[in-house]
C-alpha cells in the first residue's frame, strides 16, 4: 500500500504531502480545487504518459514520489530486483520508493528503488501495486486477457492448479507436434541419410577398432622394436643387484654384508631396527633381480608379431584418413549413426509412434482444457451473482452484469476461452463489452461492485484501490450504499477515493481536504487531513454548501448513522 505520497508543481499543486493508512482514505474539497491533480499524480506513478503542460508555472518541472510498502515475498520485489532497483527491510514489509520527474522541455523521467527504469517497467511494477478507476480511466480489467486473470482469481485454486495442468499439456502437445513435422519435413532425405549411415558404418565395422587400440599397438611395437637391447638392459640391471661374473660385488651382496656387520649389536634397539630394515631391502631386491631375469629370458624378438602389429597401425590409419577422425571420434560417429538407423530402419514404425504420442497429447490438453472451462463457466456465474448482488444498491437498480466465457479461441498458456465482462446499463439493453454504453460514473460503480466482489472471495492485503468521482450521478441512500461498499472493500485492502458526497467520506478512516488559497499573482492547493472538528466542518460544508450549527448537526448525524452500519 501506499504510505505517503509527494507531490511538487504539478498543476495548482506547488507542494503537498499526504499521509495514508490502511483502510479507507476519503480525498475531499471544492469542485476546482486540484482533487485531480491528485489522482494524476498516482498515474504518474502508474506510468502514465507525462504531460509537461501539467507543470506548475514558474517551475523547471514536477515531481511525484510514493513511499510503498510490499508484502515480503511478493513478485513485485523480484522484479524491482530484476530492475536494479533496491528498498529497504521494516519488520515483514518491504518499503519502495517510487517517483516520477517531468519536466518543463524534455523526456519524463521514472525511478523505481533509486533506480531509473523504462516508463514501461514502472508501469509493470506499480501496475500491480495500484489500481485505478476513474471517470474516463478505467486501468484495470479493461482487456479481456485481464478479465480472465480476475475471472482465474476469483475461481482460487482449483482454477490455478487447473491452468498449471492445462499449460503442462500444452507444452507436450506442442512438443509432439514439433516432432511429427519435423520427421515429415525429413521424410524424403530419410533415404539419402540412410545409405550414408549404412556407408559409415560398413567401414567402420570392417576395420572394428578399438578403444586405445592404436596407442596400445604403439608401445607393443616400440618394445619388440628394441627386444636386443631390452634384453640386455634387464639381464644388467639383474646383474648389478645379484651378480654375474662381469660384476664381483652385487647389490644384494653388499646389503647382506652391511646387515652382518651390525648382527653383535642388535641388542641395541636403533641398530636393530637398522639392521632389519637392511634384511628387508635385501629381500626386495633379490626379488626385483628375480624378475629383471624372467623378463630378460623372455624377451627376445618376434618380426611376425612386430609385422602384424605395423598392418594393423597401417590400417587404422588409412580409416582415420578415409574419415578425417580420429578413433575416439570414429567409435563416437559410428555409435551415433547406429542409433539413428535404429529410427531410419522402420520409419512407417516410428511415425505411427509419434502420430500416437500427438493423438494422446492433443487427448490430454482437450481434458484439461475443457476442466478448465468448466471451473470459469463456474467461477463466472458466482462472480455476476456477487456483482448483481451488489448494484441495485449503488443507483443502478435496472442494470444486469453478466461474464461470457467461450471456448474455441487459438491455444495459449491462458486456455482456449475467451472472457469477456458484459455489462446492460438499463431495462432492454442488450448486454455489451464492460466499458461500452455506460456513463463513466457507472463504470467507476460497475467497478466498485466488481472489486468488492472479488474481494469478498480472495484478500488482496497489501493492494491499492483509488476510486476517482464513484460517486458521480448518485445521492441519498445510494451515496451511502457506495460509501458503504468502499469500507467493505477496505477492510482487506487500501483504498483512495476522490468524492464529493458527505455520505461516502463519512465512511472513510481518514479525511483528507484539497485547499486552494489564492493569494498574489498565482493560487496554492494543499492537502490537509481533517479530523475532529476539522473533519465536521468540511462534513457540513459538502451537505449544504456551509459551515453553520445546522450542516454541523447533520454532519454530526451522518456520522453516527455510519458509525452505527459498520
Amino acid at each position: 500500500m501506499i504510505e505517503k505520497l509527494r507531490i511538487s508543481n504539478l498543476g495548482v499543486i506547488k507542494e503537498a504531502e499526504l499521509d495514508l493508512g490502511a483502510g479507507l482514505t476519503a480525498l475531499t474539497g471544492e469542485t476546482g480545487a486540484g482533487k485531480t491533480m491528485a489522482v494524476t499524480s498516482l498515474q504518474l506513478l502508474l506510468g502514465a504518459k507525462a504531460d509537461s503542460t501539467k507543470v506548475r508555472r514558474g517551475a523547471e518541472g514536477a515531481q511525484v514520489e510514493g513511499i510503498f510498502t510490499v508484502p515480503l515475498g511478493s513478485e513485485v520485489l523480484d522484479r524491482i530486483s530484476e530492475s536494479g532497483g533496491v528498498y529497504d527491510i521494516d519488520d515483514d514489509v518491504a518499503v519502495v520508493v517510487i517517483s516520477r520527474h517531468v519536466p518543463v522541455s524534455g523526456r519524463s523521467r521514472s525511478f523505481i528503488g533509486g533506480r531509473t527504469v523504462p516508463t514501461s517497467v514502472l508501469a509493470q511494477i506499480a501496475g500491480d501495486l495500484v489500481t485505478v478507476h476513474g471517470q474516463s480511466d478505467q486501468i484495470r480489467l479493461a482487456t479481456s486477457s485481464q478479465q480472465a486473470r480476475a475471472l482465474d482469481a476469483f475461481g482460487g485454486e482449483p482454477i490455478a492448479q487447473a491452468l498449471a495442468v492445462w499449460q503442462q499439456t500444452l507444452a507436450q502437445l506442442n512438443a509432439a507436434e514439433d516432432a511429427l513435422a519435423l520427421f515429415d519435413s525429413n521424410a524424403r532425405s530419410a533415404a539419402r541419410e540412410r545409405l550414408a549411415l549404412e556407408a559409415l558404418i560398413s567401414k567402420v565395422d570392417a576395420v572394428a577398432p578399438e578403444p586405445g587400440e592404436d596407442e596400445a599397438l604403439k608401445a607393443e611395437a616400440r618394445l619388440l622394436e628394441n627386444s636386443e637391447s631390452l634384453y640386455l638392459a634387464l639381464s644388467d640391471a639383474a646383474a648389478q643387484l645379484s651378480g654375474s661374473d662381469a660384476v664381483e660385488v652385487s647389490a644384494v651382496g653388499s646389503v647382506e654384508a652391511a646387515a652382518r656387520a651390525l648382527e653383535e649389536f642388535i641388542d641395541d634397539s636403533e641398530l636393530s631396527e637398522l639392521h632389519d630394515r637392511l634384511d628387508a631391502a635385501r629381500i626386495e631386491l633379490s626379488d626385483i633381480s628375480g624378475e629383471l631375469a624372467d623378463r630378460a629370458a623372455h624377451t627376445e624378438a618376434n618380426p611376425e608379431r612386430l609385422a602384424t602389429i605395423y598392418a594393423r597401425r597401417q590400417e587404422l590409419a588409412g580409416l582415420r584418413k578415409d574419415l578425417a577422425m580420429d578413433l575416439d571420434q570414429i567409435l563416437e560417429e559410428a555409435g551415433r549413426a547406429r542409433s539413428e538407423l535404429e529410427d531410419l530402419a522402420d520409419p512407417v514404425g516410428t511415425r505411427e509412434k509419434l502420430a500416437s504420442a500427438l493423438a494422446q497429447a492433443s487427448q490430454a490438453s482437450s481434458v484439461a482444457g475443457r476442466k478448465l472451462h468448466s471451473l470459469r463457466v463456474s467461477a463466472a456465474k458466482e462472480l455476476s451473482r456477487f456483482v448483481s448482488e451488489e448494484l441495485p444498491s449503488l443507483a443502478l437498480p435496472d442494470a444486469t452484469f453478466g461474464i461470457d466465457v467461450t471456448g474455441g479461441a487459438n491455444p495459449s498458456a491462458n486456455g482456449t476461452d475467451n472472457v469477456a465482462f458484459l455489462l446492460a446499463s438499463h431495462k432492454g439493453a442488450p448486454q455489451a463489452p464492460l466499458g461500452q454504453g455506460a456513463s463513466g460514473g457507472e463504470l467507476s460503480r460497475i467497478m466498485l461492485a466488481v472489486e468488492v466482489s472479488l474481494a469478498r472471495r480472495n484478500n488482496e492485503t497489501g493492494h491499492t484501490f483509488l476510486f476517482d468521482e464513484v460517486d458521480s450521478g448518485v445521492g441519498g441512500r445510494a451515496a451511502l450504499s457506495v460509501g458503504k461498499r468502499l469500507a467493505d472493500l477496505a477492510s482487506s485492502c487500501q483504498v483512495l477515493v476522490v468524492t464529493h458526497l458527505a455520505q461516502v467520506a463519512a465512511y472513510a478512516s481518514t479525511q483528507a481536504v484539497v485547499v486552494k488559497e489564492t493569494g498574489g499573482e498565482s493560487a496554492v492547493t494543499e492537502v490537509v487531513p481533517v479530523d475532529g472538528d476539522s473533519r465536521l466542518a468540511e462534513l457540513a460544508r459538502m451537505l449544504s454548501g456551509t459551515d453553520s450549527q445546522t450542516a454541523r448537526a447533520h454532519a454530526a448525524e451522518l456520522l453516527a448513522s455510519v458509525d452505527m452500519a459498520r
